[in-house]
């Protein structure tokens, strides 16, 4: 569905004209109006759940003044890094900040593949890493804002004539909105409205689920569970009950 289609939808909800939205000639509706209702519905879907569209890998090629981290990337949501590989092989263990700093602190030269974020910044042990190799970063975007006529809603990914229901749960929440507005001040349809949409985007993300669920790696499980007793650690003096 692109956002033209969108548009025209929302205003057919309305019971007015998108070409009279459009012209400006609506007594009632803008085309800001209609615009805004879209975006925050596509955001409100955007972040009900873990879609695959949301998720992009991000590849950094290492420099060789490396300070020890390098920005969030700009269009990744806060604390949304899930994953961190280096060179496409070796995975490293991401850790809570406060633990990273203290075992660098105590372990400045240790060389374990290990990485934390903190204030939108991404910090990878230096000791593991070399100039020049590519990190891969996994993390859940931020929502585009649709603007132009073409711009494809987010369960259109690829192509206008690809998409399943999760568009018109956009459209519906879009709706719900609109009806809550000061322009329409009609709460309990808005949350009539509300209800299908979730349960149409509940109906979407019930097989993707099963799929994420079933998937496993040869060497990760679905759950990961904390690596307490690492073994390859190129330290001396290790002291009992210190674990990265």
């Amino acid at each position: 569905m692109q956002f033209s289609e969108a548009q025209a939808y929302l205003c057919n909800k309305l019971n007015i004209d998108v070409t009279d939205v459009k012209a400006g000639k609506n007594s009632l509706f803008s085309l800001q109006d209609i615009t805004d209702y879209l975006n925050l519905g596509l955001k409100r879907a955007w972040d009900y759940k873990p879609w695959t569209f949301t998720e992009k890998t991000l590849k950094v090629t290492i420099p060789s003044n490396w300070p020890g981290y390098m920005d969030y990337p700009n269009n990744f949501e806060d604390e949304s890094i899930s994953r961190l590989i280096i060179s496409g092989v070796a995975e490293f263990r991401k850790k809570d900040f406060a633990d990273y700093e203290k075992f660098l602190t105590d372990y400045p030269s240790d060389t374990s593949q290990i990485w934390s974020e903190h204030e939108r910044f991404v910090f990878i042990n230096g000791n593991a890493i070399s100039a020049g190799q590519e990190a891969d970063v996994f993390g859940k975007l931020r929502a585009s804002t649709l603007s132009g006529d073409s711009d494809l809603l987010p369960f259109s990914p690829m192509s206008d004539n690809n998409e399943n229901s999760g568009n018109m749960a956009i459209v519906l929440l879009a709706y719900a909105d609109a009806l809550s507005s000061e322009k329409k001040k009609n709460p309990t349809q808005s949350m009539a409205e509300e209800k299908k949409a979730f349960a149409i985007l509940d109906n979407v993300w019930k097989p993707m689920a099963e799929r994420k669920a079933a998937k496993t790696s040869e060497n990760r499980g679905f759950f990961t569970p904390p690596d307490y007793f690492a073994g390859n650690r190129n330290r001396s003096n290790t002291n009992i009950g210190n674990f990265p």
